[in-house]
């Protein structure tokens, strides 16, 4: 497909509003693809040059951009002094594409295809060393004499990291399954069913390797059966299990009977890759942090040796003086890209491992817990089940997460009890003869977290989709609240649930205002759907944790509205408790079905007392 046809189909779901109508727009794109070309053109509608857990970020600065722009305007003979007014033009616009369009730089010919732009792409986004800026402008300058206008537009927007066309991976994953079912002139029942279906086996196929165009590639060469030939494997990161919540231990063994109960910690979710040879670490949220993290790398290398694992485990910074685990304000720190060796040896970390998904070649995801368990306890330090003794010996980086395994509700409130007197957020209770089930949140796992009395009994993480202007002392900040949303699964919607004023410092408001400047948009992106208009809307990407008083039913908020209802959802008297979390993506927001659930203990609760 040449880049040119591939600009017009973004064009066209540049001005759809309907997550569902984008998917059918985003099928019709894929039907026309070759199977090569299919992993591209997936990565490059969501504004990236590879899977998150790849990295190779394009973000490109917009002084080398307009640099490179200029370079252009001078290779193709146009005016002197419109090259020295591209700052100011920029400014006017606002938006780098639309300026590009204008700018009309390129021949228009139409040679160049989707997947030599993506080539071409990756080769200036891995340019480094003395003189790779000039290398890069070079590039990118002659890729823009090679584009029509309005290829021009898109060029820019994705190497500035604007491309902003709202498709999140459920869109994609509707995509996809839509390229196999012709789509009737009509729903049917039996339309409806078999689309269900598609869908699952294509969502079970990314949550195994979480590469939106591995899966597709796969799909467009063998079809659904291709699928099948997607397993668990060392480098290509699992998509991590979720729980649901329940309010006491009575409600968690009327669920599960007899459970595993591990204590649940507030630290760096990983999940681990050893390939016999190397590590590599993955966060919650599927970004690569192993460079940060050396410890557990070096120390995961010597204990696995040449064996293939893949586990999970919770890490956390640990105070050797006083022989305790940091909170998260703390561990947080070591989430960083410079002076990683100096701040290890400040906030070292211990890493309770809790989960074992592949083993010596072997994936055991569908073992049951008991099972994985039983192997996890034989390759680290053995846990510890009375308080006063050390989950992992002083010695060890890695040791297996405390556990206790009980029918007994009383044992579980009195687990729960011992665990949040020594500062961890609560339990986690496992099904015994559970699978791992990657991407997915069910009963499998039940969380059950401190509770603060008249208030909401948990924090929720919110996507940020817009901001007010400061009003009064705030006016200095530019800022005075945000707009916060949950996410909906189902519809791949994000829907306002509260306006948050409260809970950072001045210093942290102006960060934060400083990081949403870069997002901002003319008006709610695609999937975005709020009762509140804030005074700018932006790009749904951070995440924060919030604390309330209580859930309320609301006219003017869209979280778990209904149709034919006039009331959603919202937090009464909101708080950040976090800023932007970096472990989390817009998608691992809290849920719909969350906010019922907890509204639901809620309201227990409030009739028991």
């Amino acid at each position: 497909m040449k880049f040119d046809t591939f600009s017009e189909y973004l064009a066209r779901m540049e001005t759809i509003s309907g997550r569902l109508e984008l998917a059918s727009q985003l099928a019709s794109l894929l039907r026309e693809l070759s199977p090569s070309e299919t992993p591209p053109a997936l990565y490059m509608v969501q504004g990236q040059l590879y899977p998150p857990f790849v990295g190779a970020p394009m973000g490109m600065a917009s002084r080398l951009l307009l640099r490179a722009m200029e370079k252009a305007l001078e290779e193709s003979g146009k005016d002197p002094a419109l090259r020295s007014r591209l700052g100011d033009l920029l400014a006017e616009s606002g938006d780098p594409g639309i300026l590009a369009e204008r700018l009309n730089m390129g021949t228009g010919m139409g040679k160049m295809g989707l997947g030599e732009i993506h080539a071409a792409l990756l080769v200036i986004a891995k340019q480094a060393g003395s003189g790779s800026q000039e290398e890069k402008i070079s590039r990118l300058a002659d890729l823009f004499l090679s584009l029509s206008p309005l290829s021009a537009r898109y060029l820019a927007r994705f190497v500035m990291g604007r491309l902003r066309l709202g498709v999140g991976d459920s869109t994609i994953v509707d995509a996809l399954a839509r390229t196999l079912i012709e789509t009737p002139l009509e729903d049917t029942v039996g339309w409806k069913a078999e689309m269900k279906a598609v869908r699952q086996k294509v969502e079970d196929a990314y949550n195994l390797c979480s590469d939106l165009g591995r899966v597709g590639e796969m799909l467009r060469k063998e079809g659904l059966v291709g699928l099948d030939h997607i397993r668990p494997s060392v480098g290509f990161p699992i998509r991590m299990a979720l729980c649901e919540r329940l309010g006491s231990g009575a409600e968690i063994i009327e669920k599960l009977g007899k459970a595993a109960v591990e204590s649940k910690y507030d630290g760096f979710r990983c999940q681990i890759h050893c390939d016999g040879t190397s590590v590599r670490i993955f966060s919650r949220n599927l970004e690569e942090t192993t460079g940060m993290f050396p410890e557990l790398a070096r120390e995961a290398r010597a204990l696995l040796g040449r064996r293939t694992a893949i586990f999970e485990g919770e890490a956390l910074g640990y105070d050797a003086e006083n022989d305790s685990y940091h909170p998260f304000q703390v561990t947080i720190t070591r989430k960083r890209k410079h002076n990683i060796l100096e701040k290890s040896e400040e906030i070292p970390l211990k890493c309770l491992v809790f989960d074992l998904l592949f083993l010596d070649g072997e994936a055991v995801m569908d073992q049951p817990f008991s099972e994985r368990r039983r192997r996890l306890e034989s390759l680290f330090p053995a846990h510890r089940r009375k308080l006063s003794e050390r989950e992992v010996p002083p010695e060890h980086v890695f040791g297996a997460s405390r556990l206790i395994v009980t029918s007994d509700p009383h044992e579980v409130d009195l687990f729960f009890d011992e665990v949040v007197e020594e500062g961890f957020e609560g339990i986690i209770a496992k099904r015994l003869d559970g699978v791992y089930t990657a991407g997915s949140r069910n009963f499998n796992w039940i969380k059950l977290k401190r509770s603060y009395k008249g208030a909401l009994s948990d924090t929720v993480d919110l996507v940020l989709i817009g901001y007010y202007r400061g009003k009064g002392l705030r006016t200095k900040l530019g800022i005075g609240a945000v707009l916060g949303a949950v996410f909906d699964p189902a519809t791949g919607e994000f829907l306002s649930i509260a306006r948050i004023g409260s809970g950072l410092t001045e210093e942290k408001w102006k960060e934060l205002r400083e990081m949403l400047d870069e997002l901002r948009t003319n008006g709610p992106l695609q999937g975005v759907r709020s009762g509140l208009v804030p005074d700018f809307w932006v790009v749904p990407k951070y995440v924060v944790t919030v604390l309330a008083d209580e859930l309320t039913r609301s006219p003017v908020h869209m979280a778990g509205r209904t149709e034919g209802e006039e009331e959603g959802y919202a937090l009464r008297f909101p708080r950040m408790v976090s800023g932007p979390r970096e472990d989390k993506g817009p998608e691992d927001a809290t849920t719909v079905t969350e906010i019922k659930r907890l509204f639901d203990l809620q309201r227990q609760r409030g009739l028991r007392e």
